[in-house]
């Protein structure tokens, strides 16, 4: 079993899959720079799909700090290769089916999956007048989200587990923790 991270602890580091290339090392990986753990759910998820498409539009922004982003999913790295380019995601998508990164950071599953609140029904219209659809389902449905800034030595300097899909902190919030 993991451990639930606070701000203040260090992230271990572990090896991962991208859709792309495998055996990548997450402490290489982030070059010693200041960076996003973001935990979403599955790349079939209209919502998550959705907090993606928001990274790629501020990704200008983390860059602009010098910070890398990481997306952890529970899909399977054939999923995104079928249906994006290497080059669509300017972060690094890491890929999780077996769900030990999940584990190993003690990041739980909504209590109530079947209550969809006023917020999630808006995020789900967002979604739908962007064009973006709900697609496979993979791994935990009821998977809750968490957010980790790390400084460069992978000092966790915010530490945030959410609830329901759509409870993580917007991009604002996380550029001004950078």
């Amino acid at each position: 079993m993991g451990q639930k991270y606070e701000a203040g602890m260090k992230m271990f580091d572990f090896t991962f899959n991208s859709p792309w290339n495998e055996n990548l090392d997450f402490y290489q990986e982030t070059e010693g720079r200041p960076c996003v753990l973001m935990f979403l759910r599955y790349y079939g998820c209209s919502t998550c799909q959705l907090e993606m498409h928001r990274l790629i539009q501020d990704y200008p922004k983390f860059a602009a700090k010098g910070a890398k982003v990481f997306v952890v999913l529970q899909s399977e790295p054939e999923t995104l290769r079928e249906q994006s380019a290497e080059d669509y995601f300017p972060y690094t998508i890491i890929c999780d089916p077996k769900q030990e990164l999940y584990q190993a950071c003690e990041i739980g599953s909504n209590p109530h999956p079947d209550i969809r609140s006023a917020e999630l029904e808006k995020r789900v219209q967002e979604a739908r007048a962007l064009g973006i659809r709900h697609g496979k389902n993979e791994g935990n449905e009821a998977q809750s989200p968490a957010t980790f800034v790390l400084a460069g030595d992978q000092t966790i300097r915010y530490a945030w587990y959410g609830v329901e899909s759509i409870d993580v902190p917007a991009n604002e919030e996380l550029l001004n923790l950078l």
